[in-house]
């Protein structure tokens, strides 16, 4: 799936866009994935018809917490750009959707807005009878797992192999130190500063 961004739209924003029924499957502030911005994980929002970015140098976020408060901090983007966004969405009945919309932001402010798709993927009654069949299929396949001894002593090799694998590719990888370094000399670290970003937690 790769890496994406989120932004975070207000049901206001939509509303021209869609019948009242279609409203409710939305939060009053919506978040969407996008795949047309940065793609690091970044936040963004619409507020007063501007595009915002959470500033996080100043934010010790939580891995995974995506939650923000009045205090934080978020810089005016002013790009001319088009930015696709989209979810999966269940409405009270559990049936389920998926989403998707275009913004286009001339120097920062919303432009133009579009709906590009809202399709019902599946109702509550066919992911429960998809849900029925994947339990089915499962009991089968653990009871194989569990009584087979071949595939039994394949996985304890897998696994073993595995971690013998992972012990040998952190023996040869190239130190951040080096990795600056050389950045710093190529030039890519002044041209892209998160460049380095992706090695930090490897």
């Amino acid at each position: 799936m790769g890496m994406f961004d989120e932004i975070i739209v207000p049901r206001s924003y939509l509303r021209n866009l869609l019948n009242k029924e279609d409203e409710r499957l939305f939060k009053k502030d919506h978040v969407f994935q996008t795949k047309d911005l940065d793609n690091v994980m970044d936040l963004y929002k619409v507020h007063r018809r501007q595009l915002f970015r959470l500033n996080r140098s100043e934010i010790a976020l939580k891995e995974g917490v995506q939650h923000t408060s009045l205090a934080d901090q978020w810089d005016k983007v002013r790009d001319n750009i088009d930015i696709n966004f989209h979810d999966h969405l269940k409405d009270r009945k559990g049936d389920e959707y998926s989403v998707e919309f275009e913004f286009t932001f001339k120097n920062g402010k919303v432009d133009k807005k579009k709906l590009i798709s809202l399709n019902l993927e599946k109702t509550k009654a066919e992911r429960e009878l998809i849900d029925e069949m994947w339990d089915i299929e499962q009991e089968i396949f653990d009871d194989f797992r569990s009584t087979s001894l071949k595939y039994r002593f394949f996985s304890w090799l897998e696994g073993h192999l595995n971690k013998m694998t992972n012990w040998a590719r952190k023996k040869h990888r190239l130190p951040i130190e080096l990795r600056k370094m050389a950045y710093e000399k190529s030039g890519r670290l002044e041209k892209d500063p998160k460049s380095l970003n992706i090695y930090m937690d490897v």
